[in-house]
């Protein structure tokens, strides 16, 4: 007999091991949207004869909710509309097992969620369970523009900043590692989160997310192109090269689009092939999540050079090095 293990049910078959999971895009601006904090719940009858709150006066003044259930334990702050948490509480009131290493400014979590409980049959046994796990690694860094999930890289707009001196990250950066819906109850100022029917605990691994022939060859001409450049800069000439993919006008395939003639001098000279530092792959793989700051530009070139983009092509942009042309 196999068993899907969600929300309370989990509590109640491995020890309170709860399920999470990423936000819905769509629900970031009623996020934005709500509440810092949220009003004190009235106190109970009993609590008030007392003079004692209960546990479930304590628990609805949380602002936060998951799978119908208050998620205590939260530091987080408003933060000019967006609500940021740490990575520590985050991790850790959604996970009972998770270990968090946090210094100099920067934050690693290690999570395991069971997500399965599978009855099986073995000769002498009358019920054997097969318990089956995913896994969750997530790191940011106070001041970067992105975090790292499972092997995946993903934009943090405004930045990872810090909440009582810890690393925080927006609550639906936090979630789209996860598999997670929210949305804003204006009646009650609670931000409702909910897990995905089908999907599983945390986000797919970039192993098996990005395609290995595009992130080799994006990741080194970033690196080639602009590896000294800023994140803008790298992920600006990583657009070019993906809207090329994207149009007609140019080679179908990623490899074809670098070697075209005449177009990607690294390509030309062979410094394509030195490998990449780390910035150039994260900036890579933030492409391949979607991150765009070019929207439709096709050339670029050293920023005030005489070239063919320069003389026949809109201009955009220029971002560090680099002008950039439509």
């Amino acid at each position: 007999m196999k068993l899907r293990v969600t929300g309370l049910m989990l509590g109640l078959l491995i020890a309170l091991s709860v399920v999470i999971p990423g936000f819905a895009a769509a629900a970031d601006e009623k996020e934005q949207n709500a509440p810092a904090m949220a009003e004190t719940a009235p106190v109970s009858e009993s609590a008030a004869e007392t003079g004692e709150e209960t546990a479930d006066d304590f628990a609805s003044t949380s602002p936060f909710y998951l799978n119908g259930e208050p998620v205590e334990g939260l530091e987080y702050e408003c933060v000019n509309g967006h609500n940021y948490i740490t990575v520590e509480s985050f991790v850790k009131a959604l996970s009972t097992d998770c270990e968090v290493l946090e210094e100099n400014g920067s934050v690693t979590a290690d999570c395991v969620t069971v997500t399965e409980i599978v009855d099986v049959e073995a000769e002498g046994v009358e019920a054997a369970a097969n318990v089956i796990e995913e896994t969750l690694t997530i790191s940011a860094k106070f001041g970067e523009r992105y975090l790292t999930a499972n092997g995946r890289c993903l934009y943090v707009e405004n930045g990872v900043k810090q909440v009582n001196g810890k690393v925080a990250l927006p609550i639906r950066s936090l979630a789209e590692v996860c598999n997670l819906d929210i949305a804003y109850d204006g009646a009650t100022g609670q931000i409702v989160m909910n897990s995905i029917e089908g999907a599983g605990a945390y986000l797919t691994p970039g192993s098996e997310y990005y395609d290995g022939e595009t992130l080799y060859w994006l990741s080194h001409i970033i690196y080639a192109e602009s590896g000294n450049q800023s994140l803008s800069g790298k992920i600006a000439v990583g657009n070019v090269v993906m809207n090329r993919l994207s149009s007609p006008k140019f080679p179908n395939t990623i490899k074809g689009v670098l070697f075209q003639k005449n177009q990607f001098s690294p390509a030309m000279s062979g410094s394509i092939y030195r490998e990449p530092n780390a910035a150039s792959v994260a900036a890579a793989k933030l492409v391949l999540e979607g991150t765009v700051v070019l929207e439709n530009a096709l050339f670029f070139n050293r920023a005030g050079m005489n070239t063919y983009a320069s003389r026949n092509r809109p201009y955009v942009a220029t971002i560090g090095a680099h002008a950039f042309y439509n």
